[in-house]
This record gives C-alpha cells, sequence and structure tokens, in this order.
C-alpha cells in the first residue's frame, strides 16, 4: 500500500502552466505537499535527461530542439498519476501539449503583472530574455501568449501573494472542478453517452 489512497484530495494528477517567473515551481511544490502528490518540474526533467542547462540547450541545439525535447516531457508526464507537474513557460502555448494536457487534467494557470516577471527573473539566464529591454520583450510575449493561456482550466493569480495563500486558492479551486466534473460524470451522464 503506498499511502496515496489515504487522503482526501481534489485530483490526483494537475499541472501548472503560465509565463515564466508567475511561480510555477514554487506553488507546485508547496501544491504537491498540500495533496501529497509528487512534484515534477518539466524543465529539470529536460535538463537531467539532456544533461545541459536550458541556456545552453538553446544556444548549442536551438530553440526547436528544446520544444522537440518539452513535447516528449509532456507526452511522459500525462502518463504519471498522482502528480503535480509544473511546465516550462513556453509549453501550454503548443497546441498539440496543450491539447494533451486539458485531456488529463485541470491546468491551472497562473498569472502575475510583466512588472513582477521582471523583478523575479532579471538575474536569470533565460534566452527569452536576452534583449535590450527585456520588459518590453515580457509584455510582448505575454500579449503573444494570453490567448493560449486562458485556454487553462483554473486561473490564479500570483502578484504579491505567499506561496501558501496561493497553494490555498488553487486546491479550493482544483476542489470546485472537480465537483463539477463529478456532476457532468454522473449516472445520467454516462448513460447518455453509452447511447451515442
Amino acid at each position: 500500500m503506498n499511502g496515496f489512497g489515504l487522503i482526501e484530495r481534489p485530483v490526483t494528477w494537475v499541472a501548472l502552466a503560465g509565463f515564466m517567473g508567475t511561480g510555477k515551481s514554487r506553488v507546485g511544490w508547496e501544491l504537491s505537499r498540500a495533496l501529497a502528490l509528487h512534484f515534477v518540474d518539466t524543465d529539470k526533467l529536460i535538463t537531467r535527461v539532456v544533461g545541459k542547462s536550458i541556456p545552453e540547450v538553446f544556444e548549442q541545439e536551438g530553440e526547436g530542439y528544446f520544444r522537440a525535447c518539452e513535447s516528449e516531457v509532456v507526452e511522459r508526464v500525462t502518463r504519471l498519476d498522482h502528480a503535480v507537474v509544473s511546465l516550462g513557460g513556453g509549453t501550454f502555448i503548443h497546441e498539440a501539449n496543450r491539447r494533451r494536457l486539458l485531456e488529463r487534467g485541470p491546468v491551472v494557470v497562473l498569472w502575475a503583472s510583466p512588472e513582477t516577471i521582471y523583478q523575479r527573473t532579471r538575474h536569470s539566464e533565460r534566452p527569452l530574455l536576452r534583449a535590450p529591454d527585456p520588459l518590453s520583450r515580457i509584455r510582448t510575449l505575454m500579449d503573444e501568449r494570453e490567448p493560449l493561456y486562458r485556454q487553462g482550466t483554473i486561473h490564479v493569480h500570483s502578484d504579491g501573494r505567499p506561496a501558501e495563500e496561493i497553494v490555498e486558492e488553487v486546491v479550493e479551486r482544483l476542489w470546485d472542478w472537480a465537483d463539477t466534473e463529478a456532476a457532468w460524470d454522473g449516472p445520467e451522464a454516462v448513460a447518455e453517452r453509452a447511447s451515442d
């Protein structure tokens, strides 16, 4: 017995998406502890498999190679159970990844202002922010990606909030989502689907 069945939780699998610097890794880790699930960070998984940092992968292999690695990782993590998955900032914007993730379970999108993101990422080695004006680059990328992030299941703002508070909101919203899913999957819905 692994103990996973002993705790009451809204889901046994959830992914966190959103722009870089919105808190996916920190919130994901805290959420995995709150729900007693494994924590998987897709960017860390890629660096472990490829044996290079993400900036090195971008520099030496190119963005196309990195995105292919990302798709492979998405395929793997959607087969997991008992996991909170923190996605790289660009993972969810690719249609095949987005579709696969949303079919697997709820995707929580974390949001923050461009200014907050800049403050949180300005000392990092992120390849997409190597620009003369990183803040305006963040704004442009966020505007481009917003319609795609909007396709997530649950949306939570992380600006100026401690991770514990964000996790509390995410858990609450996951319970609401699970209740709605259960209502849709009631005996009538199953019978209806069977007669299609």
